[in-house]
């Protein structure tokens, strides 16, 4: 009589997911790296398919994740989950794609699944190489993101398109910067007069890099606001994320919007209404040099 496997399958929850550790490259970084390291050995038929071990996997999400970080956690986390519980289950998951720098390969699409995989406790990861240009790699995780299970918000594409107007490249149109973001053509031509007058008005390009959309657009009509300020609201936005997590209260919070409305309406009449004002977003005007008022931050 054939003995009977009572081997139990391996159970986490979602409390047990497990974030990639990020090198916080940027381009810049990997460019002077691909400019003094040994072009990378890769492993054969490696743009149809390969196996990589998981040590070899980096991810740099300065370089390729174009979402917001520390954004839209809940559904996030809601697909690295069913991910990894399909890989606990046997099922395969579609090869993420990486790109060669010296001895590692860099996620530039498949950032969920890699996490998937981490959480799964799998450490050979099926991928495919990219072999374009870094240039091209990166517009790649941006086509890629835009089409992924999870779609990008507003505020990710907009902050997708002012970092592609930032940069500048001489094969980049109005239109093909708003196709490759997803956002309205006169979005980009606002970005475009706000970039332009912020090199009128004499700014270091290195502080323009690092200015959010809503900063910029904000230095240009003559608005400052501290950054010191702007990052300790992003610190206490994300220490109550944390609350909200640890207390388990994230998927009660989006599942049903219309309860959660009623119950943040009793904690405080005008709190929801208070929230609205946070978060409408005149992006989509046109740019005036004149406006005075702020844009609320996402």
């Amino acid at each position: 009589m054939a003995k009977k496997n009572t081997q139990r399958k391996r159970t986490f929850t979602r409390t047990d997911i497990q974030t990639p550790a990020d090198t916080y490259e940027s381009i810049a970084d990997l460019e002077a790296r691909l400019r003094t390291e040994e072009q990378p050995v890769l492993p054969a038929n490696a743009s149809a398919g390969t196996v990589l071990e998981r040590d070899t996997i980096r991810v740099a999400e300065k370089a390729f994740q174009w979402r917001l970080p520390k954004r839209n956690m809940v559904p996030r986390h809601d697909v690295i989950y069913d991910m990894a519980r399909a890989l606990r289950d046997g099922f395969k998951l579609p090869p993420i794609t990486v790109f060669a720098v010296g001895t590692g390969f860099y996620v530039i699409d498949g950032h969920h699944r890699l996490a998937a995989y981490d959480t799964a406790g799998v450490r050979q990861v099926p991928a495919k190489v990219f072999l374009g240009t870094l240039e091209e790699a990166e517009r790649f995780a941006l086509r890629s993101n835009s089409r992924d299970k999870i779609p990008m918000g507003k505020a990710d594409k907009l902050a997708a398109a002012w970092r592609l107007v930032r940069q500048d490249k001489d094969g980049d149109s109005i239109s093909s910067i708003a196709r490759d973001a997803g956002i309205a053509q006169s979005s980009v031509s606002n970005m475009r007069a706000v970039l332009k007058r912020l090199r009128e008005m004499g700014l270091p390009a290195d502080d323009v890099l690092e200015m959010s959309w809503n900063t910029a657009r904000g230095r240009a009509q003559g608005i400052t606001e501290d950054a010191e300020l702007e990052d300790w609201r992003e610190a206490e936005a994300q220490k109550l994320v944390e609350a909200i997590a640890r207390a388990k209260l994230g998927a009660r919070l989006t599942k049903n919007p219309d309860i959660t409305a009623i119950a943040l309406a009793k904690l405080n009449d005008g709190l929801p209404q208070a929230l609205m004002a946070q978060w409408t977003e005149p992006a989509e005007a046109t740019y005036d040099p004149d406006d005075k008022t702020p844009d609320e931050d996402f």
